[in-house]
């Protein structure tokens, strides 16, 4: 395989990932911003006597964002992306001849998979920290019960 094959079949895994990551990211901070939005929606209607039918609401909703299908997903995309990025990197690495363009291609990817393993810790940790505390303090709450 020549240096231009190897950096072909590079920029195809890159596309891969990329899309698979742009529909991961836009699903991930939906449901973050929903976790969230249901927080306010509790904060704001949780002592006040005539909005019961809300509260009831927040008792279903949060067993929609508190559910495992998020981390699953998660967990699946981010296994791919690593998978692609090894893929990747022993094709980097094999290669005698690297030209100039060879070291941007390695930058690239080793600062993409940081931001995207860090993004994606922080946005899953925030919002499961977030969906389990409302979970508990939602379901304890005598509308729910």
């Amino acid at each position: 395989m020549t240096a231009t094959d190897a950096l072909q079949v590079i920029g195809f895994f890159l596309t891969l990932v990329s899309l698979l990551g742009s529909f991961f990211y836009i699903h991930l901070s939906d449901w973050l911003r929903e976790v969230i939005a249901l927080d306010t929606k509790w904060r704001i209607n949780k002592t006040r006597d005539n909005r019961r039918p809300l509260r009831f609401q927040c008792c279903y909703e949060v067993e929609k964002v508190a559910d495992w299908t998020t981390l699953v997903t998660s967990v699946v995309v981010i296994a791919f992306v690593i998978f692609i990025f090894v893929l990747g990197a022993n094709l980097w690495l094999t290669q005698p001849e690297k030209s100039a363009e060879w070291t941007y291609v390695g930058l690239a990817g080793v600062g993409f998979m940081f931001i995207y393993v860090t993004m994606t810790v922080y946005l899953l940790g925030r919002g499961y920290r977030k969906a389990r505390q409302l979970r508990t303090e939602i379901l304890d709450h005598e509308d729910c019960k």
